[in-house]
């Protein structure tokens, strides 16, 4: 019943898709660059609409951007993982290697974004789909909202189990099963927080499932599933080789945070998400990624 695929408890469904960077890219253009720190006014010169970019927004090869004055962006070229810095006034084209300036000052490079023992990390674009976890039994409505290990990797070997509360004093049945369904832990706690006792050890690179659920006084009830596994030992240690210093400039931070996402270390991501977004109060696509 509570197999791999949690076939009884959900079925996906996306409700949102959204891609962060502008305007969708059109099919079989190429994206060469993110941005992964603005400042100002920056828009794509050849769209007649002008559409604004901000932090997380793709690039497309020959594409020409728009710095007014005052403004500076940061932004990444994905293949090779270089970095460039750009003040306005400026008019940017963005060739399939590097940016060259129009007019105003040029392009200022930086040097490799992530690096890991002099080898360089690429970077993707960070496109985010955001998907509600259906119960069969229930209507979409009635699900917990879960705050973590869902559709994740985590790099805690004991991670904590969070959800949001329904209402004050309710109480929450919680199961645990494995990659083939088997019940590992099964509990009813009266907070919206749970931590696995001692003696459950979880291991690495192994998918589990987690099932909580409740039910109000009026008979209504709410229920999610989500998975995740514990990231490897080589992942971890390379997450901590390339974690930024808290005084690291906001686009190497930004980089970092892209990077843990296309690893699956989505709940990680989300933490550094939420100290960026706090820095660009402004950007809301940040705010998505931070998950306010």
């Amino acid at each position: 019943m509570y197999g791999k695929q949690n076939i009884f408890y959900k079925q996906f469904c996306v409700c949102i898709v959204l891609i962060l960077g502008g305007l969708a890219p059109a099919i079989g253009a190429e994206s060469v660059a993110m941005v992964t720190d603005l400042e100002g006014k920056v828009v794509l010169a050849e769209d007649a609409r002008k559409p604004a970019l901000s932090i997380l927004s793709e690039i497309k090869q020959d594409a020409r951007v728009q710095l007014e004055n005052g403004a500076r962006a940061v932004v990444v070229y994905l293949k090779s993982g270089q970095e460039y810095e750009f003040k306005g006034p400026a008019l940017i084209q963005f060739g399939s290697n590097q940016p060259e300036s129009i007019s105003g000052a040029k392009p200022q490079l930086r040097g490799v974004a992530l690096v890991k023992g002099g080898k360089e990390i690429r970077i993707k674009p960070v496109v985010v789909a955001q998907a509600a976890i259906v119960m069969r039994a229930i209507k979409p409505s009635s699900k917990i909202k879960l705050l973590s290990l869902a559709n994740t990797m985590t790099l805690e070997a004991r991670p904590v189990f969070l959800w949001q509360a329904l209402q004050p004093g309710l109480h929450y049945s919680f199961k645990l099963l494995d990659d083939v369904g088997k019940v590992l832990f099964e509990t009813s706690v009266d907070k919206s927080v749970l931590e696995l006792p001692q003696q459950i050890q979880l291991k690495e690179s192994v998918d589990y499932t987690w099932v909580v659920s409740a039910k109000l006084p009026d008979g209504k009830e709410f229920s999610n599933a989500g998975d995740f596994s514990i990231a490897p030992l080589e992942l971890r240690e390379q997450v901590e080789n390339l974690r930024p210093t808290t005084n690291a400039p906001l686009s190497g931070r930004v980089a970092f945070a892209a990077w843990l996402e296309q690893m699956n270390l989505r709940d990680e991501a989300r933490k550094h998400w939420k100290n960026i977004s706090a820095e660009r109060q402004d950007d809301q696509r940040l705010k998505v990624m931070a998950g306010d």
